[in-house]
């Protein structure tokens, strides 16, 4: 793919997810879109089942937009979504590969949100790697990029509602063999460093006080 191409693809991919309603508080959110799916104003105990439902549909579809976030020439290795009910924000890691970069990212806008849901996906899929080519005499010859060494890999996910309804916090652990998911498992909210630093999304927000956990 020359630069040219490359350049039109990334031009064009932004235009197709421009939202006018994001403008009124510019983010820094690498794809901002319409929510369908968050949180919505509820009328007490006789649709929080309904909300509850709506959080779990709201973090499959999550998942599956984790899965199939890429940019045209990669994809990133972390993905955070945040939903204020109107608006859905799609945080990347913008290739540092760190996922306190995008915690860190969240934290900060997130604060303008009252009734926050937000998502966060760990997705450290096998990388290619560079190795030195050696010629017939072993001398250096040049890099050559290498395919992964293996296809298989493990994503690890957080999602957190406080509001619309809900309040609630939920992890889990899919395995995946390239793209296709071969099990998924549930973990506790603080069994990993990545769900752990998930949960710093909203450190201080009011919403976990305002909203407090159900036991």
């Amino acid at each position: 793919m020359d630069d040219d191409t490359l350049q039109h693809e990334i031009f064009a991919s932004f235009a197709e997810h421009l939202v006018p309603e994001a403008f009124a508080t510019p983010p820094r959110a690498h794809r901002v879109f319409r929510e369908t799916s968050g949180p919505a104003p509820t009328d007490g105990a006789r649709s929080r089942g309904q909300a509850r439902l709506r959080f779990d549909r709201w973090i499959d579809a999550r998942l599956a937009d984790a899965l199939a976030a890429s940019w045209p020439h990669d994809r990133p290795l972390v993905v955070a979504f945040t939903s204020d009910g109107q608006l859905l924000r799609r945080y990347d890691e913008n290739g540092c590969g760190h996922l306190d970069c995008v915690v860190g990212l969240v934290q900060r806008e997130v604060a303008a949100i009252d009734t926050p849901w937000v998502f966060g996906a760990d997705l450290p899929r096998p990388q290619p790697w560079w190795d030195m080519e050696l010629d017939e005499d072993g001398n250096e010859a040049g890099q050559v990029l290498r395919p992964p060494s293996t296809s298989t890999w493990t994503a690890t996910w957080y999602a957190e509602a406080r509001g619309g309804g809900v309040a609630d916090t939920v992890a889990g652990m899919l395995h995946l063999d390239g793209e296709e998911v071969t099990s998924a498992v549930p973990l506790h909210v603080r069994a990993s460093w990545a769900t752990r630093e998930f949960h710093r999304m909203l450190s201080r927000h009011p919403a976990r006080r305002l909203h407090p956990l159900r036991r």
